[in-house]
């Protein structure tokens, strides 16, 4: 399975400053997105390298819980994973 982290630290030490899979294999489509709790879009992104830092606007965010939302289509079939990711400071 894809192993989706809980939470990170984005505090730019190396370890856990940015929030996505590490590895997706071959997907033919992907969307990856994070929401704050209002529902106000924070991070997009169509390429499965690419993560979010914890900025929105170039402005740090607030140690908070944010929501987020993958779709792919990999070998095995299509992939949907909701939830949520703890932003620690």
């Amino acid at each position: 399975g894809y192993l989706v982290p809980s939470s990170f630290t984005p505090n730019n030490d190396g370890l856990n400053d940015c929030f996505g899979v590490a590895y997706w294999g071959n997907v033919s489509y992907f969307r990856f997105s994070i929401y704050n709790r209002w529902g106000e879009l924070l991070f997009y992104t169509s390429n499965p390298k690419r993560c979010w830092d914890g900025r929105y606007k170039g402005k740090l965010q607030m140690p908070a819980t944010y929501v987020y939302m993958i779709e792919a289509n990999g070998i095995c079939g299509r992939i949907f994973r909701k939830g949520s990711v703890v932003l620690f400071r």
